[in-house]
């Protein structure tokens, strides 16, 4: 026997299909004030249409409410709007003869009280100039840079408070966002340094450093062209990534649990309550977020090739469609010579590092078009399994990694030879540390060589009575300057 769960009248009604929804389609206009008829109305259908809902319910009626919010009704005329619904109701549930109330009218005050149009305008406006602010071009060693960063943390992390970013240091642990990871990165400019932000920690007192923190970071948002109404916050940058959030179709309920205590300007995102969600799914909105806010920036992503399929035929493609798209791709796909005897001849031939792998640089926001006219030829990786997970990111400086342990370049990295160590000069002792027979063998330096910018040093040995004279060529990282 299936389990008996007990219906409002509401609910059997309308599973006969009277439906609240019905007898706002089919109400008579006549009968009505053109407030009601015309925005009242219509209103509601396309909010409940747009949810997909079969039941006017409580969750309904708060959605339909917000997203008058969002569309910049002011609190008066949404408050208008639910009472008129209201009075609907209760003559939809006097019709069929309803004494319950299953829909709860009555919704918090701050709702209807505050004027949340002008503030979610300037938000829309501030989130194209966050934007901007991510490809501001800053000297690394200046005071500037340090507050960029750390306004661009605060951003991407709704978590992270002021207290947390004066004391975040590079041995904690991080969320698993790229976007957080590049900015710590970019950060370390000494081996031995401790905090992330270098703010004086130590020689200040916390609450003194967060004061001059928010004013700095306050100045900071204004270079950028952000405008701050009123008083500026943590808050203030909380609002910012709400507006991204909801602009990328993060549902309500998932802000409200990412976001425990809203601010303001989003008070009336109270309505709904928070949803349980997994730690992977935080770390997925928290990067679908962030590369809302940084897709104008060109960054590395991984192409899985189809069989058979090869770099040029992905350019062909781009070329045959015409696309701008082929004017805005770096393509990387390392090579390395392989040898190999033919019918006793050495056949030298290029093969690829990582068989099937194209790795492709260019704006994120261009990945989805790229895809859907490569669809066929090779498909990019993402950070998820999911197939709404946003496409996977390799940092720059993993990817200035990788290709230094390859040996082969993009025309975007310059690679200088920098050594802290004295100068090697004709004529210096050195003692060999290749490994070999010769490990330890002190030497004077006859010549040097630069070939392509490797040094190579022709060595002279010591002579005994069993061994000749030769010459010897090492590489730099073979040898080194016996000390005086």
């Amino acid at each position: 026997m299936q389990p008996h769960t007990e219906q409002s009248d509401t609910e059997i009604l309308e599973q006969e299909n009277i439906s609240f929804f019905d007898y706002l389609e089919n109400a008579n206009p006549d009968n009505l004030s053109e407030m009601v008829s015309s925005r009242v109305i219509p209103s509601v259908i396309q909010s409940m249409r747009h949810q997909r809902a079969v039941r006017f319910t409580d969750s309904v009626l708060k959605l339909w409410v917000i997203g008058m919010l969002l569309d910049g009704h002011k609190g008066s005329t949404v408050k208008r709007y639910v009472g008129a619904l209201h009075s609907l109701y209760e003559i939809w549930k006097n019709k069929n003869h309803l004494d319950s109330n299953s829909v709860d009218f009555s919704l918090p005050r701050i709702v209807f009280e505050s004027d949340h149009r002008h503030s979610l305008e300037e938000l829309e406006e501030n989130l194209l100039a966050a934007q901007r602010m991510v490809n501001m071009s800053i000297k690394q060693d200046s005071a500037a840079y340090v507050y960029n960063k750390a306004f661009q943390y605060l951003l991407f992390d709704p978590f992270s408070s002021l207290q947390d970013i004066i004391n975040l240091k590079f041995a904690d642990a991080k969320p698993d966002c790229i976007h957080l990871e590049d900015i710590v990165t970019s950060m370390r400019n000494a081996p031995q340094a401790k905090y992330v932000f270098p703010l004086q920690q130590g020689k200040r007192r916390e609450p003194a450093i967060i004061k001059d923190l928010l004013v700095e970071l306050h100045a900071t948002a204004r270079r950028a062209g952000l405008k701050f109404e009123g008083s500026f916050s943590r808050e203030s940058i909380t609002s910012l990534w709400i507006a991204a959030a909801i602009k990328e179709g993060v549902a309500f309920e998932e802000i409200r649990a990412m976001i425990p205590s809203l601010p303001v300007s989003y008070s009336f995102l109270s309505l709904i309550d928070p949803l349980e969600i997994s730690e992977s799914r935080k770390t997925e909105i928290l990067n679908i977020v962030a590369y809302s806010i940084t897709n104008k920036n060109p960054g590395w992503f991984v192409l899985r090739m189809r069989s058979g399929v090869t770099p040029e035929r992905i350019k062909e493609r781009l070329k045959e469609k015409d696309s701008p798209l082929q004017r805005q791709i770096q393509y990387y796909y390392p090579l390395r010579s392989v040898k190999r005897i033919e019918k006793k001849k050495i056949i030298t031939e290029d093969k690829p590092v990582i068989p099937g792998l194209l790795f492709i640089r260019l704006p994120f926001d261009k990945v989805s078009p790229l895809i859907g006219l490569i669809g066929d030829l090779a498909w990019c990786y993402r950070t998820t399994a999911n197939p709404s997970s946003p496409y996977s990111v390799i940092p720059q400086d993993e990817m200035r990694i990788f290709q230094r342990c390859v040996g082969a370049f993009t025309e975007d990295i310059e690679m200088d030879i920098v050594s802290e160590l004295p100068p090697l000069n004709v004529g210096d002792e050195v003692v060999i540390e290749n490994g070999t027979h010769l490990d330890g063998q002190v030497a004077t330096i006859r010549a040097v060589r630069s070939i392509d910018g490797t040094l190579t040093y022709t060595l002279q040995l010591s002579d005994t009575e069993f061994i000749k004279w030769k010459d010897v060529n090492l590489p730099a990282s073979h040898i080194s300057k016996v000390n005086a």
